[in-house]
């Protein structure tokens, strides 16, 4: 009997010291079908645990992966400790990093305005090898998967990049300019084009699948693929489901304004924000609304969701949290009163979603955990930083090791005295 609660004691303190280890959000919109989800929970209201000002402008997303944040700016890519926010190590390109990166299985993988495609070591950010095939710059993301980096420059070609050298495995000419990342799913590989053409392209044949025509209309929305349909918004003002073995439309829904917001699909549900200041969801079978969030802003980012809970950014310099569900915003949040104080999309990891404005400030929010707090709260704004990173470091620093969130060691420590001391006295 003592043995068997001596055994209880340990499997408790086992339970309690076993660190818990956050999800990866690893490219944009988190996953190759630009899903927008994650299974971590980041409950409002959000504190905020930490900002930092990059030193550069950015038009991209962070990524999470390992404990470590990577962004793109003007200078090129950066790595941050998600703990703290202190830079770990950065990257110098020869033009500005407008795309998300990719991070997979550390190497980090993204296309610059410099014509030029990367990919580095998550680790210490060395250079594995460069791919300068492209006539023009970068601004869509890169998506990995199949051993292969899907990506597409602004000069109407489409590459896939073998991931171990950055050689071009399967090269197409698409023949218009590109800004919509691809997504990848159910077979294929599609995207918007600024010509007005949704391309879906097989991934076994490497040949065209099919495209949909939706008019001479600029298309900066990125799709998502689920359940045999992809979604995407365009600048018609429209949102488009259309069906992924044969391209047909299975319905449009019309708002009064560009959709530049990528969206995100949960539970037969999708959602996505117009830049007439409104949020949707929308029955992702029949296009019908089911909720309509009014007067947020304009919405240029994709949103992103969490245990029922939507996040999004508005050009107006906010983050909302609303209830996925029933549309009922449950926080906001300031951040800060400039021109570009607005943020791209945000990312998730753990109990942490993690935003970067165009103006370079990144923002770290913890979630309370548990049930949702029904009342809106909103975050005090912190003053403008400072901007006194330098733009001419091009040194890379070298990479730090960080444990997974969880007890601290001291706590930890303690309570293994305290189960051994338990047994010493039984003796």
């Amino acid at each position: 009997m003592e043995n068997y609660r001596m055994i209880i004691s340990l499997v408790f303190v086992s339970m309690l010291i076993t660190p818990v280890y956050a999800a990866d959000w690893s490219m944009f919109k988190n996953d190759i079908s630009h899903s927008g989800y994650t299974g971590d929970t980041v409950n409002p209201p959000l504190t905020l645990k930490w900002t930092k000002y990059l030193g550069f402008e950015t038009d991209s997303s962070p990524v999470i992966v390992n404990d470590v944040l990577y962004i793109g700016t003007t200078f090129g890519i950066h790595a941050l400790d998600i703990s703290s926010g202190n830079e770990l190590w950065r990257y110098n390109t020869n033009g500005f990093v407008k795309s998300v990166p990719a991070v997979v299985n550390d190497v980090v993988y993204f296309g610059a305005d410099d014509r030029k495609f990367y990919a580095l070591n998550a680790k210490d950010g060395t250079l594995l090898w460069i791919n300068d095939t492209a006539l023009n710059g970068y601004t869509a993301s890169a998506v990995v998967a199949n051993n292969m980096v899907y990506a597409i420059p602004k000069d109407g070609s489409f590459y896939a990049f073998d991931i171990r050298n950055g050689q071009i495995i399967w090269p197409t000419l698409i023949g218009k300019v590109v800004e919509s990342s691809p997504a990848v799913g159910e077979g294929i590989v599609a995207f918007g084009t600024d010509g007005g053409n949704i391309v879906a392209l097989d991934v076994s044949t490497r040949k065209e699948k099919w495209h949909y025509d939706i008019g001479a209309i600029e298309i900066k929305s990125s799709p998502v693929i689920a359940d045999g349909t992809l979604f995407i918004g365009s600048n018609d003002g429209s949102v488009y489901a259309i069906t992924t073995d044969k391209g047909t439309l299975k319905w449009k829904y019309s708002t009064s304004n560009n959709i530049e917001s990528s969206p995100s699909v949960r539970n037969g549900v999708v959602y996505f924000g117009s830049t007439d200041s409104n949020f949707f969801a929308l029955d992702a079978l029949t296009g019908n609304v089911i909720w309509k969030f009014p007067n947020s802003g304009p919405v240029l980012s994709g949103p992103v969701i969490s245990n029922d809970i939507v996040y999004f950014g508005t050009r107006n310099n906010f983050i909302y949290a609303l209830d996925a569900n029933s549309g009922k915003m449950l926080w906001k949040n300031s951040t800060g009163q400039n021109d570009k104080d607005y943020i791209t999309s945000p990312a998730i990891s753990g109990n942490m979603l993690f935003a970067a404005t165009h103006s370079g400030l990144l923002f770290a929010y913890s979630g309370t955990g548990g049930v949702s707090t029904p009342a809106v709260k909103e975050t005090t704004p912190l003053p403008t930083a400072a901007q006194t990173a330098s733009p001419t470091v091009t040194t890379v620093k070298p990479s730090q090791t960080k444990g997974s969130p969880g007890f601290e060691f001291p706590v930890s420590v303690l309570l293994i005295l305290a189960v051994i001391g338990m047994y010493l006295k039984k003796k």
